[in-house]
C-alpha cells in the first residue's frame, strides 16, 4: 500500500512541475531523469509489490530533486530523504549474508522514514509559533483557509481581519499540526494521529488556487507507516480482488494520460483541464484511503500502534539527523528556503527572529545581511519583488541573473543605487555561483514590514 501511494505522490509531483520539465520536448539530463522517474512511478502503480521498481523510483527521486534545486518544494526534499533511506536499507539487505532485502526495508527503512516524518512535521509545526503567524491579518492559516473556502464555493467567506474568531484560525492550525506529532509519538494514539493528518491535509488539498495535493500525497504515504500491521493484514484479502486491481490499473492509466498530456502540450490550451484531472485523481485516492483508515479504526476500536521508530542499523539515523539539521537551518542562518518552515510567516535574519521560542538566531552566515531592493527591471520574475516590496539577499539575485536571460535592473544595496543595463555582461551578476551557493545555501525574500506577510508562492530568485 505504501509503495502504491508513493507512486501516486511521485505522479502528482511531476504533474505540478512547470512545462520546463516537459520531458518529451527535450533530451537534456534533467528532462530525461524526470521522464524516467515518471515511467518508473507508472510501473510501480501497476506492480506495487516490486522492490525493484520501488528501488528505481527511490533512486531517481533525489536526482530530480538536485535538478529542481534551488526551486525545490519541501515535500520533494522530504521525499528525497525518505528515498535515500529506502535505497540505503535495500543496499544493507543486499549486502547481508541472508540477502534479505524485504527484511531490511521493514527493520531499517520504515523506522527511519517514520523518524524523518516526525522531525520534518515537528519543524513545520514549530515554525508557526511566531508573532506573524498568529496575526489574522497576515497569517498563512487565514490566507489558505480563504482559498479553501472559495475553492469549494464559499466565495463570500473571509477569515482575514481582526474579529475574535479570526484570531482562532492560526491557533487551531498550530494545535492540529502539533497534535499530529504528539499523537504519533504516543503508541496508544498513533492511529488517531494518522487520521488527523489525513483529514487535515486532505482538506488543505481542496485549495485549487494553490496546489497542495503533491505535498498532501507525500504526507499521506508517510502517515500510513504509523499504522499497525493489523491494518494492512485486514486489507490483504481486498488487495487481491480483481476489482481493486482493475481500479489500480485505471489510476495508472489516468496518471499516464495526464503525464503525457502535460509533457506534450504547450500549456496554452489545457492548463485548467489538466488541473482538474490532477485534483480529482488525488481527491479520489485521498477519500478512499481516509475512509478505509477511519472505517477500520471504528470497526476494530483500535487507536494503538506498536510500530518501531528506531532502525536496526543505527547508521540509518544519519538521514533523520540530516532532516533535523535542515530544520535548524533558519535558526542558524545557514539556509532558509526549503527548511521545513513553509507557510509559517517565519522570518529569521540578521540575528533575530519573529519566533516566540527562538527570538535570536545564530548568524553562521552573513548572506542575509547583504540584501538588495529592486526598484526597476524588465524581467517579469524580478518584477515580483517590486510588486511585493520584498527585499532579497544579493546571493539570490546573483543566482537568478547568472542563469536567466539578459535583462536590465536597478537596485539598492548598502545605501547605493546601481543600474545594470545588461546583467549577463556584469562581472558580478553575470558570473555563475558555485554549486553549494546555487543549490544548497538557499534563502527566501525578506519582508521589511510587520507583521511578516505570508509568502504564498515561491518567488523567482530562489
Amino acid at each position: 500500500m505504501f509503495a502504491w501511494l508513493w507512486a501516486v505522490a511521485v505522479v502528482l509531483h511531476l504533474l505540478y512541475l512547470s512545462n520546463s520539465y516537459a520531458a518529451f520536448s527535450s533530451l537534456s539530463a534533467d528532462h530525461v531523469v524526470h521522464l524516467l522517474l515518471g515511467i518508473a512511478a507508472l510501473a510501480l502503480l501497476v506492480r506495487p509489490r516490486s522492490l525493484a521498481l520501488l528501488a528505481a523510483v527511490c533512486a531517481l527521486t533525489p536526482v530530480t530533486a538536485w535538478f529542481e534545486a534551488p526551486r525545490l518544494g519541501n515535500h520533494w526534499l522530504l521525499a528525497s530523504l525518505v528515498a535515500v533511506v529506502f535505497i540505503s536499507a535495500m543496499a544493507i539487505g543486499a549486502l547481508s549474508k541472508t540477502r534479505d532485502i524485504s527484511g531490511a526495508v521493514l527493520r531499517d527503512a520504515l523506522p527511519a522514514a517514520r523518524l524523518i516524518f516526525l522531525v520534518v512535521y515537528g519543524f513545520c509545526a514549530f515554525a508557526k509559533f511566531n508573532s506573524s503567524f498568529v496575526d489574522p491579518t497576515a497569517s498563512c492559516a487565514n490566507f489558505y483557509l480563504n482559498e479553501v473556502a472559495r475553492s469549494v464555493g464559499l466565495s463570500q467567506f473571509n477569515s482575514i481581519g481582526t474579529s475574535g474568531w479570526m484570531h482562532l484560525v492560526p491557533w487551531i492550525a498550530m494545535a492540529i499540526e502539533t497534535g499530529v506529532v504528539v499523537l504519533l509519538l504516543v503508541r496508544h494514539t498513533r492511529v488517531l494521529g494518522v487520521i488527523v493528518a489525513l483529514v487535515f491535509h486532505g482538506i488543505i488539498a481542496f485549495d485549487t488556487a494553490h496546489a497542495f495535493s503533491d505535498f498532501s500525497s507525500v504526507i499521506a504515504a508517510l502517515a500510513i507507516l504509523f499504522l499497525p500491521d493489523t491494518f494492512f493484514l485486514s486489507f490483504t484479502p481486498w488487495l487481491r480482488k480483481p476489482g481493486l486491481h482493475i481500479a489500480g490499473l485505471f489510476v495508472a492509466l489516468v496518471s499516464a494520460v495526464l503525464l503525457v498530456w502535460q509533457s506534450t502540450d504547450s500549456g496554452r490550451l489545457s492548463v485548467s483541464t489538466l488541473g482538474h484531472g490532477r485534483d480529482w485523481l488525488w481527491w479520489i485516492v485521498w477519500a478512499v484511503l481516509t475512509a478505509a483508515v477511519i472505517g477500520w479504526s471504528v470497526r476494530t476500536h483500535m487507536l494503538r500502534s506498536d510500530i518501531e521508530l528506531l532502525p536496526a542499523h543505527k547508521t540509518m539515523l544519519v538521514l533523520p539527523a540530516l532532516a533535523f539539521l535542515i530544520g535548524c537551518g533558519p535558526y542558524l542562518e545557514l539556509r532558509v528556503g526549503t527548511s521545513w518552515n513553509m507557510y509559517a510567516n517565519l522570518q529569521t535574519a540578521n540575528g533575530s527572529s519573529n519566533s516566540f521560542v527562538i527570538p535570536v538566531t545564530a548568524e553562521f552566515t552573513n548572506y542575509q545581511n547583504d540584501r538588495v531592493r529592486i526598484t526597476a527591471t524588465k524581467d517579469s520574475g524580478l518584477q515580483q519583488y517590486i510588486d511585493s516590496g520584498y527585499e532579497l539577499p544579493f546571493v539570490n539575485l546573483r543566482g537568478y541573473t547568472s542563469t536567466h536571460y539578459d535583462t536590465s535592473i536597478t537596485y539598492e544595496r548598502n545605501g547605493m543605487t546601481t543600474t545594470v543595463e545588461h546583467t549577463r555582461d556584469d562581472p558580478t551578476l553575470g558570473r555563475e555561483l558555485p554549486w553549494w551557493e546555487r543549490k544548497v545555501i538557499v534563502f527566501r525574500a525578506l519582508d521589511a514590514t510587520e507583521p511578516v506577510a505570508c509568502q504564498n508562492t515561491m518567488l523567482s530568485a530562489r
